[in-house]
């Protein structure tokens, strides 16, 4: 009788195993982490109000946070579309500037 139960052990870890590999999604790359970490807001210097030149630093940093954040969106909105969520309308990807050289 010991043999039956160890056979029917093994017959039930492998249907597992056969199981688990059937819910791969196959070519699936997650995201990096860092898409979901949270990137705090610029903070604006002391001289903000007197500077122009540092106004206009302060609202580069703001502008440019703000459109790696919604690229940030795009990029997990695009994954979980290519996971199959439904209802998603996602931006196409932007395509990154080239380096000089």
């Amino acid at each position: 009788m010991p043999r039956k139960s160890f056979l029917t052990a093994c017959l039930m870890i492998a249907s597992c195993a056969v199981a688990v590999a059937s819910c791969e999604t196959p070519g699936a790359t997650f995201p990096p982490a860092a898409d979901l970490a949270v990137q705090p807001k610029p903070v604006p210097p002391d001289d903000v109000l007197t500077s122009r030149i540092a106004g206009e630093q302060y609202d580069n940093a703001v502008e440019a946070w703000g459109e790696e954040g919604w690229a940030t969106v795009g990029r997990l909105c695009r994954f979980f579309d290519e996971m199959g969520m439904r209802g998603l309308r996602c931006p196409a990807p932007t395509p990154r500037p080239r380096e000089p050289g």
